[in-house]
């Protein structure tokens, strides 16, 4: 039980917590706000200093040539992302699936357990196809704003019960070597099932991905560029440029979307997309040098 204890005593979980009280007892935009505020903060600014990041393994020889790069392929996503929405769409969610698996997991899984990245992936999965299937009106509007296709709401319900079985296949063929990480992402697991199925879309995706996923990956990123602990202020001073151009070219899409003829919200999703996928090649690449653990 004191094992049990030590793993849910965790900031996150708090947070989290709070999250579903405050959207269960109030229907208030504030949390929606906050919420949106997060991601576009905290959110893109974990994703802020991929520059540097490159740097650090190696990537090309200049600053310029890796902007360069690393703009175009943005550019490349968007185009893709406008002009074959679904093809971008399904890219984009196969590499995150790994992504986030990654994030929440490479720090618990030890060398001795055979093939982590497959759990990476089948994990992240269960969390995506947890997520639309929770939120399944909405999911499938924006992806019908987005491609004109409809997905029917029985699809994210076998993918997440695909996805689920197959992390408790992986964990049961690793039992002997996983067994110590099991509980934790049994309650993990279900802290995050209650998070989707009790507040909005916005608020899911909102909590996960600032308090799960980008902070962890704010204070990774910081140890492998300063060499140092704490070095958020450094991070900050590095970041705040690039936070700054992703900001201005959200506003920019704002300003033009009468245009492009998207929702708000699809369009604020699409352009997550736009700017996450060349971070998540770039976070894949510091992984597989620092091998981060």
């Amino acid at each position: 039980m004191q094992k049990i204890v030590q793993k849910i005593d965790d900031i996150r979980v708090y947070i989290t917590i709070s999250c579903v009280i405050i959207s269960f007892i109030t229907t208030s935009l504030v949390i929606d706000y906050l919420a949106i505020f997060g991601v576009l903060t905290l959110g893109i600014l974990h994703g802020a200093n991929d520059l540097s990041l490159l740097q650090s393994i190696r990537f090309m020889r200049t600053k310029s040539q890796r902007f360069l790069v690393y703009t175009t392929i943005v550019l490349l996503f968007s185009l893709i992302l406008y002009h074959f929405p679904m093809a971008a769409m399904l890219l984009f969610v196969l590499f995150s699936c790994y992504h986030f698996g990654e994030q929440q997991w490479t720090h618990r899984f030890q060398s001795k357990i055979n093939f982590p990245h497959l759990f990476f992936f089948v994990y992240g999965a269960f969390l995506f196809s947890m997520l639309f299937w929770s939120h399944a009106e909405q999911t499938q509007f924006i992806i019908n704003e987005l491609s004109h296709l409809y997905i029917a709401p029985i699809s994210f319900q076998y993918m997440t019960y695909t996805s689920g079985c197959l992390c408790v296949l992986y964990l049961l063929l690793q039992f002997s070597a996983a067994k110590t990480v099991i509980m934790d992402v049994l309650l993990q697991s279900i802290i995050l099932m209650l998070l989707f199925w009790t507040t909005n879309l916005i608020v899911s995706f909102g909590t996960y991905f600032i308090i799960w996923h980008s902070w962890p990956s704010l204070k990774d990123q910081t140890r492998t560029l300063y060499k140092k602990p704490n070095a958020y202020f450094e991070y900050l001073k590095d970041a705040f440029p690039y936070w700054i151009i992703s900001i201005l070219g959200l506003s920019i899409f704002y300003v033009y979307n009468e245009q492009i003829g998207l929702n708000p919200l699809a369009l604020f999703f699409a352009f997550l997309a736009a700017i996450t996928f060349p971070h998540v090649l770039v976070i894949f690449g510091l992984h597989q040098k620092f091998k981060l653990s």
